[in-house]
């Protein structure tokens, strides 16, 4: 998903793809909403009233949705980076990003504490959040007890380090036999696009992957 850089915007885009899209999953990336440059100039309690109104209107969006929407990540009462579990305009789920970064940390973001592992018709579902992926020991909690991961990330510095391919998450799937579908969101700095590509895949290749760092809706069926 491109940040659009208005709130308004992102919040309506992701809207229109939950109302426009039938599958049994949908998924956004980690703070979905809320455009890159907030975050130097924020605080954990103004991206809270932002993300208010914006797991509000997915919620209202989720009406018109038959399956399971991964709601990226919006900053939650209390200040977490959390990502809500929705389905026919109903919370079922949330889980809280246990490994904030740094940057997150400064801003007021406090570590959850508790995996969320959820049974569905589908098998059983877990969420991991961006830097969560880098703690093995966070992963190895959600993923034994997973058959498919969840994955929202957001990279949000223009100078992150790129990286080739998708090692962190072949090594997830490949580690405990699982699949694991990683979404991004995609930036924009001087009018520059940068990123990384979403993908879904097994311990067995990718099973879909977006076609370059854009804006891109990629369906996969495992």
């Amino acid at each position: 998903m491109l940040d659009r850089g208005s709130i308004e915007e992102n919040v309506r885009r992701a809207c229109e793809i939950i109302k426009n899209v039938k599958a049994d999953f949908i998924c956004l990336p980690e703070f979905f909403a809320i455009p890159r440059e907030f975050f130097g100039r924020c605080s954990a309690f103004e991206l809270y009233q932002i993300s208010s109104h914006a797991i509000d209107e997915l919620i209202k969006a989720s009406r018109n949705f038959d399956g399971y929407v991964v709601a990226g990540t919006v900053v939650e009462k209390g200040y977490y980076n959390t990502c809500y579990v929705l389905r026919c305009g109903e919370v079922i789920a949330k889980y809280r990003k246990i490994n904030p970064t740094k940057d997150e940390i400064r801003i007021g973001i406090k570590p959850g504490k508790s995996i969320t592992v959820i049974k569905t018709e589908f098998g059983r579902i877990g969420f991991l959040i961006c830097a969560d992926c880098l703690n093995w020991d966070t992963v190895t909690r959600v993923a034994s007890g997973s058959d498919v991961i969840f994955l929202p990330i957001s990279l949000s510095d223009p100078n992150h380090p790129p990286v080739e391919g998708h090692p962190i998450s072949k090594k997830i799937a490949d580690t405990f036999d699982v699949i694991v579908a990683k979404v991004s969101r995609i930036g924009v700095w001087n009018g520059k696009k940068f990123g990384t590509k979403s993908i879904v895949l097994s311990k067995d290749g990718i099973i879909a992957e977006a076609e370059k760092i854009d804006e891109e809706l990629i369906f996969a069926d495992f």
